[in-house]
């Protein structure tokens, strides 16, 4: 087993600031779930914002962080790259409140509960596996999560083109169809984001193990 511990020259902020914004990204994904359980009411974007400056704000600390310490082996790239799929998980979130908003007349009456569970599943895994960044890294159940993460990510493959296929099915208005499209896709997009976070974090891992 190996320490990433060691390999960040004992300086416990890397791993405190990498656990805030993955924090950070679940914090939005829970708001955006509560939008997506009670789509009737229209939300406020202050939430969204919130989560999302936050993280652009530890993102900000990680790279005044790399500059001001001494790395060693640790690639500077690696924490760079979660760092910035970490803050793209809000960004994106963000996104999609803002057009959900827009679009609200045409998903109000849209059942999300797949995503719902997708998301949170998503996020959770994230979370955990950065942790274990911390801890050390035991590879094998850091392969497992994202074993997770890359079924989660196909479900929602899967799910939009189901999806899809009943918006195409010419039953719906055509600007409903435009706008449904562009929120599943930004709840995939979320998804996917997920995804790229586990693949980093796997790929840490693996380099140091």
């Amino acid at each position: 087993m190996f320490s990433l511990q060691k390999l960040l020259s004992k300086d416990d902020k890397f791993f405190d600031l990498l656990e805030a914004s993955a924090g950070e990204a679940r914090n939005s994904v829970v708001a955006l779930n509560r939008l997506l359980s009670a789509p009737g009411k229209i939300p406020s974007l202050q939430d969204f914002h919130n989560s999302k400056e936050a993280d652009k704000k530890i993102t900000e600390q990680i790279n005044v962080a790399l500059v001001d310490s001494f790395v060693t082996e640790l690639d500077r790239e690696d924490i760079e790259m979660l760092s910035a799929v970490l803050y793209k998980i809000p960004k994106t979130v963000e996104k999609f409140a803002e057009r959900f908003i827009i679009s609200a007349a045409w998903a109000k009456d849209t059942d999300f509960s797949l995503h719902t569970k997708m998301l949170e599943t998503a996020t959770n895994e994230v979370v955990d596996m950065v942790k274990h960044l911390r801890d050390g890294g035991q590879v094998e159940e850091v392969k497992i999560k994202n074993a997770v993460l890359q079924k989660v990510e196909g479900d929602a493959d899967k799910l939009i083109l189901d999806i899809l296929k009943d918006l195409y099915s010419g039953r719906h208005e055509p600007t409903k169809v435009l706008a449904m499209k562009d929120l599943y896709e930004l709840l995939e997009k979320v998804i996917d984001r997920c995804r790229d976070a586990g693949n980093v974090i796997t790929h840490i891992i693996l380099k140091h193990s």
